[in-house]
């Protein structure tokens, strides 16, 4: 897989072309086969899964460690047959997408020239009537739905750069995704430039600063935007957050759901809506391409049941813990998990983590069913009503609380990582006294000791002070003591040299120069000091 990186930074595949001989509509199409394979079941759920590395021997490293290491949870994925659904309709969708703009074919040309009528006529032709399609994916905040399409959507490469096809030059770029989010304004103008942004970012262009601070109408700009989508062989439009529109006015609502039905027939770009239950109502009753989401895919995506899927995904991720006792994994956990999350994998994923938190930062190393359920009734208040609607199955009040914010397990890590922290340097501070008080003890008593053999108590203090300082790791009494005696009992003179070795030569020269046994060991070179000896003294 060769990639090259155009000038903004962004890195792009160059097209490897996969005939396919199966599907007689996806044949002799560089755009379809450039993208991967129609992959297996199994395929896809290697593509999906991830489980982060994980070493026991972690659970016993410092405690601002293991919180870095508790943080590689919110990489672990793993894949569910609704996940295995969705991909298989995004790919079917992005394909079919594809089978009626082929740049090899004249038709593909015309496309361009019937919507430059469009852009001098500042409108689109809303009579024209294509194959496009849309799939919607509503779910309760939690579910997955975001995460879900990320990990999907990086089985296809973004940018795909195309120089030549079967010996004939095709020097054109493929976007095979784009996400944008549903404003909440409800303006198909912030859409638009919403759009010309992403495509900047994506490709270096400058569609945006080119058009928004222009005068154009939406009118002028949505067949600019068509062009534009056309231009990059968009394969999928992604419009996140649908259910914003729920907030708006009526009028303003229509306005964006009909220029998506407008994109949809005049670009033939396949349309992916994603949004919580509140989106239904509009979905159903407002949107006139509801009846096409058949076509590619209409899910539905509830909770998790308390199954041996659930167990499969708890047990996944139930082996990564960091704490230094570990918990075995049982039925009572997991029933308890999913009493607390309601068959929310998010939620369910983050008062896991929370749990080990607490347990770095508390010092009581071992996952419990009270400080599971500690941490629930302390970190979850807010979540609270949604979970209970989901518990009594009132799906009508839970479209009022899709808007609730999740756990922000960011500001729990830095919280606990504070209290970490802080009991950190308090034994840092404590083994510092700790280690202070057994070096001075330490010199003491080699003071002591070489008193005995008949060394001055400020001759022998220096000489041991030297001696450590040069060899920290000397802890042994009886060690330093001989070492101290050796030095300071060998004899090696030279004519009109004061010996540096011989310390009592040194300090009493020192003397005859009104100088402290310190001072004159300090002046030979014997003691070295970080700091000035007058600062000392």
């Amino acid at each position: 897989m060769k990639i090259i990186e155009l000038a903004n930074g962004t890195q792009a595949q160059v097209a490897e072309y996969k005939e396919q001989s199966d599907i007689l509509e996806y044949q002799n199409n560089p755009l379809i086969e450039a993208l991967p394979p129609i992959y297996s079941n199994q395929k896809v759920i290697d593509h999906l899964s991830v489980y982060p590395p994980f070493n026991n021997e972690e659970r016993y490293l410092d405690n601002h460690k293991r919180v870095h290491f508790i943080q590689r949870l919110l990489r672990y994925y793993q894949p569910l047959p609704i996940h295995l659904q969705i991909q298989s309709s995004v790919d079917r969708l992005l394909k079919a997408g594809y089978v009626s703009r082929n740049p090899v074919h004249n038709t593909y040309a015309q496309g361009f020239v019937d919507n430059w009528n469009n852009i001098q006529n500042k409108s689109i032709d809303k009579d024209v009537i294509q194959t496009g399609q849309t799939m919607s994916i509503v779910g309760v905040s939690g579910v997955g739905k975001t995460r879900t399409l990320q990990r999907i959507l990086g089985m296809y490469p973004q940018v795909i750069s195309h120089t030549l096809y079967k010996g004939k030059p095709l020097n054109q770029y493929q976007i095979t995704h784009l996400t944008i989010q549903t404003p909440f304004d409800g303006s198909v103008k912030t859409i638009i430039f919403d759009f010309m942004y992403q495509i900047d970012l994506l490709m270096g262009t400058d569609y945006f600063n080119r058009y928004a601070n222009s005068r154009l109408s939406t009118s002028q700009l949505m067949p600019i935007m068509a062009q534009i989508a056309k231009s990059v062989n968009l394969g999928i439009l992604i419009i996140d957050e649908i259910q914003h529109l729920k907030a708006v006015k009526s009028k303003s609502s229509t306005q964006v759901l009909n220029f998506f039905t407008t994109l949809i027939n005049t670009v033939n770009i396949p349309l992916i809506m994603v949004g919580t239950p509140k989106a239904m109502d509009i979905l159903q009753t407002q949107f006139r391409q509801a009846r096409r989401n058949t076509n590619a895919g209409n899910v539905m995506w509830n909770r998790m049941e308390k199954d041996e899927l659930w167990d499969l995904f708890v047990q996944g991720m139930w082996q990564y813990q960091w704490t230094r006792e570990e918990t075995p994994f049982s039925e009572e956990f997991s029933s308890l998990l999913y009493n607390i999350s309601q068959g929310l994998c998010d939620i369910c994923l983050k008062v896991y983590m929370m749990c080990q938190l607490r347990c770095v930062s508390s010092g009581k190393e071992k996952i419990t069913i009270p400080l599971m359920q500690q941490v629930a009734e302390e970190e979850l208040k807010m979540v609270q009503p949604m979970l209970y609607a989901l518990k009594t199955n009132n799906y009508k009040r839970l479209a009022d609380y899709d808007d609730i914010s999740f756990p922000d397990i960011e500001n729990y890590i830095e919280g606990e990582q504070i209290v970490i922290n802080q009991n950190q340097v308090m034994e840092s501070l404590k083994q510092g006294v700790d280690r202070k008080n057994q070096q001075s003890k330490l010199v003491d008593d080699a003071v002591f000791r070489l008193g005995i053999l008949g060394i001055e108590d400020d001759v022998a203090r220096a000489t041991i002070s030297n001696i450590i300082a040069q060899n920290s790791e000397i802890q042994d009494l009886s060690l330093i003591v001989q070492k101290a005696f050796r030095l300071l009992t060998t004899q090696e003179t030279t004519d009109n040299k004061v010996d540096e070795s011989d310390f009592r030569k040194v300090i009493e020269q020192g003397k005859e120069k009104e100088l402290t046994a310190y001072q004159a060991l300090y002046e030979a070179g014997v003691i070295k000091q970080d700091y000035p000896l007058d600062d000392m003294l």
